[in-house]
């Protein structure tokens, strides 16, 4: 499928470099895998965090999902490992079988689902039983993210609303899922995110 980000994804990584750092080191630091796992990366991008993963636990099973065949043309060039499985997918419809993974990986993405409970309620689909759920996002508890999602809003077709991290809690635990630990953080000024790490309830 043909998206904005077919537009950018040959310069995404340089252009957002800064903020890839910052934000990829908190999924690197909640991870915490023993190293075999299997991992659903959703939305994928340009497979950074794949390359980053598969550097510190070479034996995960990785697949990443995006509906952008831009950004997964520039994730396969990057996979010199050839080991991740790429799949043109929307969130809302995988195409996985129920619980085929231990962990799902939604990175910088959630902002841009159109029906946030029903990507969820798909993520908890392919989640095993106990399996992890590790979210990071744009936080509205900061004045600078409402600033920007107002921003983005008016001139952003695809982009549609960014949460607190109460609110964001919450969807998650409609959703099925039990909410672990909860933080807010800041990389610079400008973004305040959440990172929301959680387990799948039965």
């Amino acid at each position: 499928m043909l998206t904005k980000y077919d537009h950018l994804a040959a310069q995404y990584d340089r252009r957002w470099q800064s903020y890839i750092e910052g934000t990829l080191n908190v999924v690197l630091e909640g991870a915490n895998f023993q190293g075999n796992e299997t991992v659903l990366d959703v939305p994928c991008g340009t497979g950074e965090l794949e390359r980053r993963l598969l550097a510190k636990w070479p034996d995960l099973c990785i697949t990443g999902a995006d509906l952008s065949t831009g950004m997964l043309a520039e994730a396969k060039a990057k996979d010199e490992t050839k080991r991740v499985c790429w799949i043109e997918a929307d969130v809302i419809e995988l195409p996985m079988p129920d619980e085929s993974f231990d962990c799902v990986i939604c990175a910088n993405s959630f902002h841009y689902f159109r029906s946030p409970s029903e990507a969820l309620a798909s993520m908890r689909r392919v989640l095993r039983p106990g399996g992890r759920l590790l979210l990071v996002d744009w936080c509205d508890d900061y004045w600078t993210c409402k600033v920007c999602s107002m921003w983005q809003r008016l001139t952003d077709k695809y982009f549609y609303r960014t949460y607190t991290l109460q609110a964001c809690a919450a969807l998650a635990e409609n959703a099925g899922f039990r909410v672990e630990q909860r933080r807010r953080f800041r990389i610079n000024w400008l973004w305040g995110l959440m990172v929301l790490e959680c387990s799948r309830v039965e």
